[in-house]
C-alpha cells in the first residue's frame, strides 16, 4: 500500500490590516454568549475606533513572530448523544 502525502504552501501575509480588524469586529453578532474574555460584542463595536490601531499591531506581531497563545491551543471536546444523533461541542479553556 502506497501512502501519498500532500504538502500545501499558503502564501498568507503575516501583516494584519486595520481594515481586516474593522471588518471582523463589525461582523460580530450582538446578543451572543460571552466568550472567554467576558466582553460583549456590542462593546467591541462601540470602541472599534479606539482599539483598532493597537489590536492590529499586536495581532501582526504575533503572526510575524509565529506566536500562538496558550488559550488558543486548549479545548475541551465533549460528545453528547441525543436520540441516535451525535453532537460535538467544543469549549475553549
Amino acid at each position: 500500500m502506497e501512502i501519498i502525502t500532500e504538502q500545501r504552501i499558503f502564501n498568507i501575509s503575516p501583516i494584519i490590516l486595520k481594515e481586516e480588524i474593522n471588518k471582523l469586529i463589525r461582523s460580530l453578532l450582538n446578543g451572543k454568549a460571552l466568550g472567554p474574555n467576558s466582553i460583549l460584542n456590542k462593546i467591541f463595536k462601540m470602541v472599534i475606533l479606539v482599539i483598532t490601531k493597537d489590536l492590529t499591531k499586536i495581532t501582526s506581531y504575533y503572526f510575524v513572530n509565529g506566536i500562538i497563545l496558550k488559550s488558543l491551543k486548549e479545548f475541551i471536546i465533549m460528545a453528547l448523544r441525543k436520540k441516535r444523533k451525535k453532537l460535538l461541542f467544543f469549549k475553549q479553556l
